[in-house]
């Protein structure tokens, strides 16, 4: 990698892995069972990830918005084989308590779990990078006061990278919380193109010089053309948006 190279690496729905050449994050980046219409991480690779092979080698942090089978499956996460590798999820369900955190615990990882109140942010750092998490809305309504969700600014190399996963775009919790962010590049669900509000997200609060469109199904699970649908938005609102990139591919990769 070229010094101050940034690599985004599309993997599913809306996971990724990002790396300065130094650190490797992996983001949403371990489930393996079809949610609705989304795709899970294809098997080989799910194996690279927990086995740390090949480029998921020397993975520094697996880290969660939520837990939602699209986004985390925690009992695969308890194979993951690199006890080096920092472990950041929202704090667990009274569910997820029961049937998991026993498990979770007996791994020798460093596990944090996030549980800070709205408007408050979390900072990790570990070299030269700088997480910032922040709870924020699951968009829809019923998931507010049922689903721990955060959302995370990445810092690297004189780039600031937003993770939205599921999170609510309108709401004034995340709103704020960005307001006074330099972001220069946002990765957020396809569906907020399509929305005015979410167009208005993008474009006056995030204000980046790219967004990266995601979960949206791979090719073999989109029963209701998600993947054409994502790229006609895109062109239709060409005008009011920031250059967007369309993750279709597991394995395609964004460099910054």
């Amino acid at each position: 990698m070229k010094k101050n190279e940034i690599r985004i690496t599309y993997l599913s729905n809306a996971g990724f892995m990002l790396t300065d050449g130094y650190t490797k994050i992996l983001i949403d980046a371990v489930h393996t069972e079809q949610a609705l219409n989304f795709s899970p991480i294809p098997e080989k690779v799910m194996n690279k990830i927990i086995n740390g092979e090949e480029d998921f080698s020397n993975i520094d942090f697996l880290i969660f918005t939520h837990v939602h089978k699209d986004h985390c499956d925690l009992k695969k996460l308890c194979e993951v084989q690199n006890p080096e590798t920092k472990i950041i999820l929202p704090e667990l369900d009274e569910n997820n308590k029961i049937y998991m955190k026993d498990d979770l615990d007996l791994l020798p990882n460093p596990i944090s779990y996030l549980n800070s109140g709205y408007g408050e942010v979390t900072v990790i750092e570990a070299g030269n990078i700088k997480i910032k998490a922040a709870r924020t809305y699951h968009d829809g309504i019923k998931y507010h006061n049922t689903v721990n969700h955060f959302s995370y600014l990445i810092s690297v190399a004189d780039q600031q990278i937003l993770f939205m996963g599921d999170a609510e775009s309108g709401n004034s919790n995340i709103t704020d919380w960005l307001g006074n962010e330099t972001i220069d590049t946002v990765c957020i669900n396809f569906t907020e193109i399509s929305q005015e509000i979410g167009r208005a997200f993008i474009s006056e609060v995030v204000n980046p010089q790219l967004a990266i469109s995601c979960h949206i199904p791979l090719q073999q699970h989109d029963k209701f053309h998600y993947r054409e649908r994502a790229m006609e938005n895109v062109s239709k609102y060409s005008g009011s948006l920031p250059k967007v990139y369309v993750c279709l591919e597991t394995m395609e990769t964004i460099k910054i």
